[in-house]
């Protein structure tokens, strides 16, 4: 076997172990909180958690959406007002928190966003949703 295939079994066998936070443990870490997400170095958004599973998005432009999650399995699922479809994700624990990995069909799509921050403020966006 080269030495280049053996790395990359390796690294595809690692990612494929790599733990996923399960829904009661996400709920208990985001409830009444505020998480700042980046994608890439770059601020990417905030969401602010609420304690029947609503939330706040807040895109890096300011502008704001209502939403709901629910647990699928391990997956994390949100739905937005005005949003197309829903959105899956797998959660993995990372030394700083965790990084949200976007899932399609039954794996992930390799867009990921880490978190950057979190804190219990509410979030800072226009009417209707003021820190609803």
């Amino acid at each position: 076997m080269s030495r280049a295939l053996a790395v990359l079994l390796l690294t595809v066998s690692a990612a494929a172990a790599e733990t996923v936070m399960m829904p009661e443990a996400f709920e208990t870490e985001t409830t009444g909180r505020t998480l700042y997400f980046s994608y890439l170095g770059q601020s990417f958004g905030a969401e602010q958690y609420f304690s029947d599973r609503r939330v706040l998005w807040r895109y890096a432009d300011g502008s704001c959406q209502r939403g709901r999650w629910w647990p699928e399995g391990p997956r994390i699922c949100f739905t937005y007002d005005g949003g197309p479809d829903a959105q899956c994700w797998a959660f993995h624990p990372r030394p700083s928190g965790f990084a949200a990995a976007l899932l399609d069909g039954g794996g992930e799509t390799g867009f990921v966003l880490e978190l950057a921050g979190i804190d219990t403020r509410a979030l800072d966006c226009p009417g209707p949703y003021v820190g609803s």
